[in-house]
């Protein structure tokens, strides 16, 4: 990164537009130290760690004003493959198609999975993954 290019940003005004809280507080970090402040007297006054400012800088010296942002974290895996995602909606449409059979609920969908994929899903994970999935019951 250009060392000049710490100089040239006026980091107060990107924190005044900024609408992320947690990237508007890194802005202020490093507004404060291009001032010259001590990092001890910013994470104090921001009351973050001593560490953190000294990661947001190092992340804007490495890679300007994309290092400072928030990382895409990773999150729980999915349980269910896509193949497995069109096995559940092909058995609900077809039990949507049968006519003798009674609604299915929550409880019969989390049955399929144990089953079928030997996934044991909360039943409220279970709506919740018909709503990802698009499907009503």
């Amino acid at each position: 990164m250009d060392p000049t290019l710490f100089s040239s940003i006026d980091f107060y005004q990107l924190a005044k537009r900024e609408k992320n809280a947690q990237k508007r507080i890194r802005l202020l970090a490093l507004a404060h130290v291009k001032e010259g402040k001590p990092r001890d007297e910013i994470a104090e006054s921001l009351k973050v760690s001593r560490s953190s400012v000294n990661n947001w800088v190092r992340r804007f010296r490495c890679d300007g004003l994309e290092g400072i942002g928030n990382k895409q974290r990773s999150g729980r895996p999915v349980y269910l493959q896509p193949q497995q995602e069109e096995l559940l909606r092909n058995f609900i449409e077809s039990h949507k198609l049968s006519s003798d059979l009674p609604p299915l609920k929550g409880k019969d969908i989390h049955a399929f999975l144990k089953h079928y994929f030997d996934i044991d899903y909360d039943i409220s994970h279970v709506y919740r993954l018909l709503k990802k999935l698009k499907i009503t019951l």
